[in-house]
This record gives structure tokens, sequence and C-alpha cells, in this order.
């Protein structure tokens, strides 16, 4: 089980969080907390998935969260090199409608 490792770094005028482990109940806090962090500073997010292995409801919840707290500072959260499994949950609950998902990061930062 790979422990969760959260990296952030800024392109041009959004924020770019690198995530990878498993983003579960016991982790998810952590994540929490950094795009609380950053959506407190800027309003355009982009969450790069590509190095996550699992993720449950909490790391949805904590997705959902973020995405809400940029809308109201009227920017958007968008996802990027989102797993197949993950992508498929999204699907199922119907986030793939409220979230922008891209295949890389350069992709989802110029569709802001």
């Amino acid at each position: 089980m790979e422990t969760l490792t959260i990296k952030t770094e800024t392109k041009g005028d959004v924020a770019v969080v690198t995530v990878s482990g498993r983003i579960d109940s016991e982790s998810a806090p952590a994540l929490d907390a950094e795009l609380t962090k950053i959506t407190g500073t800027t309003s355009k997010l982009v969450v790069d998935l590509k190095g996550v292995e699992f993720m449950s409801s909490a790391g949805l919840r904590v997705v959902i969260k973020a995405s809400q707290a940029a809308e109201k500072n009227g920017g958007s959260v968008k996802l990027a090199s989102v797993p197949e499994e993950i992508t498929s949950v999204m699907y199922t609950v119907g986030l793939n409608q409220k979230l922008g998902s891209f295949a890389s990061v350069e992709e989802a930062i110029t569709n802001f």
C-alpha cells in the first residue's frame, strides 16, 4: 500500500497539485488541507491523479469540496491523467459532468 504524496506547483495563474498513492479515509484529510489552502488563494486548480492507485468516496468528497470552493471564487477544478478505475467511479456517480477531466496537465491548463 503506497502512502499518499502531494506536490504543489504553480504554472502561470494555475495551481497544479500532483497526487500519488492511495486516497482513502485516512489520507483524504491531508489532501483536503492542501486543496483548501490552495483554493483560498487561487481559483484555478488542476489535480493530477496520474499516480493515484485508489480513491475512496472520501477522496471524491475532497475533490468536490475543492471544486465548490473554486467556483465560489469564479474558478474551477480540472482533473488530469485520471486512472481508468477512478474515471469509471466518476461516471457512476455523475462527477464526470461536474468536473472536467483531461489527458494531461497541459491540456487541463489550456481549458481554463
